[in-house]
Order: structure tokens, then C-alpha cells, then sequence
């Protein structure tokens, strides 16, 4: 729509020396104490993830804009002038505010570990603002969908898949299906998603029921998940592993599980598969996390202990459980509540139709 090129983001090997020297430094234990390294030791290696992401979508911004000088250090290429370009760069593409919030304060937040005595105040707050009043954006209008409801539409790309010939279109329903049917049972994030391997990450059992393995460094709260798919999950992940998997171009040369045609699947190529397929499905793109919400939505209305049990697997925090359960609860007795008044209303009508036809057979037969 804009005719900009897709974002893309620069992986850290290949980022200019300077920066990656200061990210070394950052992650370089603070043994003897000087405080000249260890910035990035507090930092979760999934929050870290997400701020050299938006790093590398920086540097391949400068990059296009032919601003990437690789003599320069980090604390010299970040300008004001330039934040301001990649600002309205991002407002042009039609980033929602939010998205274009995150990534100035990813921005802020790598910075602060790479070049830790400077102030990056211009980066987080533009014009002297907080990102909430220099980037303002209303409420974003959100559906919540029924797992149910999108399981069907998954179930059918699966049985495309397996009736399609073999080639590339074959290849991509029977991925898809399998991702989505896991995102939508399982809720994985796509920092769990992208590094899992054949070996270390799933495991057959002797019933033909796949069980993931998420090690603590790639879930939210650090913590390993393990758990089993169901019989129908664990068959569209077979079909997949044996009829596409090994089809893909560079297959053969890497252990990772999900593949795409150019190699192994990447944050974006995720993003682009829920993208496109809920576009088609519902008319509305929605991208990975929107499943999340629909996971943890319907666990709820399902059952507020389910709510519980949602949050552990998403990876979030007891306090969030427990508001979650809080929530699920306060909707079901409303919902318990509305239903015992429909009774009632409906208990209610029945006797007061029953005697107004009576009182109106009295006056017939008074009139006759």
C-alpha cells in the first residue's frame, strides 16, 4: 500500500563490528566489578531477543536510507534527525501507534546496553513526551474469537493439504495447518516457535501423541513447558513432518522444524502465515499473538479454573493468573446470573399469558 519495501530486520552476526563488540560488552559478565560490562545481565534472553530484533530493523532502515556507515559507533549513526526519519518512515507504512511506540522503546532500551553513558532521552521521549502523547492512537477494535470456530477453518486447510499434489502449495497448507492448530491448542509464542529443532523439541510417543518441549530459554517466564497434543493436533504435525517438512528447499541442511522455501522460518515468515490466513478466513489480518488471546479467552468462558491453567501455559505470571481467574469468574456468574434471570423472565411470562388467556376467555363468554 505504502510501496516501501518490507521491514526486515539484520541479524546480530551480521550487524556492524562496533555494535557488536558493544553488545559483547553488555553481556560480558561484571566480574571484577568496574560496571564498564554486564549491562545486559538482568535482561530475560526473550527481551533481549525482541530488542535486538528491533535493532536490526534500525540498522536496515539506515542501511536503505544509505545512512549505515560502518565506521560509525552506535552512539554516533543514533541522531535525532534520523529517529525522526525512521519515525515517520514507520507512521507512512501504517504501523499502528502502538507498534511504532514498542519500537522506539525496544530502541531506547537496546541503546541503554550498548551505549550506557549517554542519554537517550530524545529516543523515548520525542519533544520532551512520553511515547503515549507524542504517538497517540485511539482503541484498536479487536474480535475475539471462539478456538472452535477457527479450528474449523484449520481442519479444512489441513484436508486441502492432503488432497493437493505434491509441490509447494501442498507443502505450505499442511505447515500452516499444524502451526495454527498448535497455536490455537497450545499457544506458543514466536520466540518459542523459531528455534525448535527435530530432536530437541518434540518427541513421539509409542501412541503417536507429539509432546512439545519449550526449555526455560525460550518461554516468557523461564520456566520449561511440556506437554502433550492431542490425537487430532499430533496428526496434522505428522502429515506434516512426512508429506512437507522435508520438501522444503534447505530441509536437509538444518535440524530446525519449521521451513519455509527460502530456509527456516523466521519471526516475520510466522507473522506472514497468521496474517494471511485469518485475512482470508474472516476478512482481518491477525497476526500470532492474536491467537493468544483467543486461547486464553475461550479457556475462560470454557471454565474459570481453565483460565488458571491457560496463563501457566502462555507463561504469565501468577499475578496475571489470578486476574484472569478473577475475570473468568466474574463473567461466568454474570453469565450464571443472566441465565437464571432468562428462567425466571421466561417462568414469569408463561403464567402471566396463561392468565390473561383465561381472563380473556371470561370476557367472551361474558359477551355471549
Amino acid at each position: 500500500m505504502t510501496g516501501l519495501p518490507s521491514i526486515r530486520s539484520i541479524r546480530r552476526e551480521a550487524w556492524p563490528l562496533t555494535d557488536r563488540m558493544a553488545l559483547e560488552r553488555a553481556l560480558t559478565p561484571d566480574d571484577d566489578g568496574s560496571g564498564e560490562c554486564g549491562q545486559a545481565a538482568h535482561i530475560r534472553p526473550a527481551t533481549l531477543e525482541s530488542y535486538m530484533q528491533t535493532y536490526g530493523q534500525w540498522l536496515d532502515f539506515l542501511a536503505r536510507t544509505e545512512a549505515l556507515d560502518e565506521a560509525e559507533g552506535p552512539g554516533e549513526r543514533v541522531t535525532p534527525a534520523r529517529v525522526a526519519a525512521w519515525r515517520r518512515e514507520g507512521k507512512l507504512r501504517g504501523l499502528a501507534p502502538t507498534s511504532r511506540r514498542q519500537r522506539l522503546a525496544n530502541l531506547g532500551a537496546i541503546l541503554r546496553l550498548l551505549v550506557p553513558d549517554r542519554n537517550w532521552s530524545f529516543v523515548i521521549r520525542p519533544g520532551n513526551r512520553s511515547l503515549k502523547r507524542a504517538i497517540r492512537g485511539g482503541p484498536k477494535p479487536f474480535i475475539v474469537r471462539d478456538v472452535a470456530e477457527v479450528l474449523v477453518h484449520v481442519q479444512k486447510l489441513h484436508r486441502q493439504g492432503l488432497a493437493a499434489a505434491d509441490g509447494p502449495e501442498r507443502w505450505r497448507a499442511l505447515r500452516d495447518a499444524a502451526l495454527l492448530a498448535l497455536w490455537l491448542t497450545r499457544a506458543p509464542r514466536v520466540g518459542s516457535l523459531v528455534p525448535m529443532t527435530m530432536d530437541r523439541h518434540i518427541a513421539l510417543g509409542p501412541d503417536g501423541i507429539w509432546t512439545l518441549r519449550f526449555p526455560g530459554e525460550h518461554t516468557k517466564n523461564g520456566r520449561m513447558l511440556d506437554y502433550p497434543l492431542d490425537a487430532e493436533r499430533s496428526t496434522m504435525l505428522t502429515d506434516y513432518l512426512e508429506h512437507a517438512r522435508a520438501r522444503f528447499p534447505k530441509a536437509g541442511a538444518t535440524g530446525l522444524l519449521w521451513m519455509g522455501m527460502k530456509g527456516p522460518m523466521t519471526r516475520e515468515g510466522f507473522q506472514q502465515i497468521a496474517k494471511r490466513r485469518t485475512l482470508a478466513w474472516f476478512g482481518k489480518a491477525n497476526g500470532p499473538h492474536a491467537f493468544r488471546k483467543w486461547f486464553r479467552a475461550t479457556a475462560a468462558r470454557r471454565s474459570p479454573e481453565l483460565a488458571m491453567d491457560a496463563a501457566d501455559i502462555m507463561g504469565h505470571t501468577a499475578e496475571v493468573s489470578v486476574q484472569d481467574y478473577s475475570e473468568a469468574s466474574g463473567l461466568h456468574a454474570a453469565l450464571r446470573h443472566g441465565d437464571h434471570l432468562a428462567e425466571r423472565r421466561a417462568r414469569h411470562a408463561g403464567r402471566a399469558e396463561r392468565a390473561f388467556a383465561a381472563e380473556r376467555a371470561r370476557w367472551e363468554e361474558g359477551d355471549q
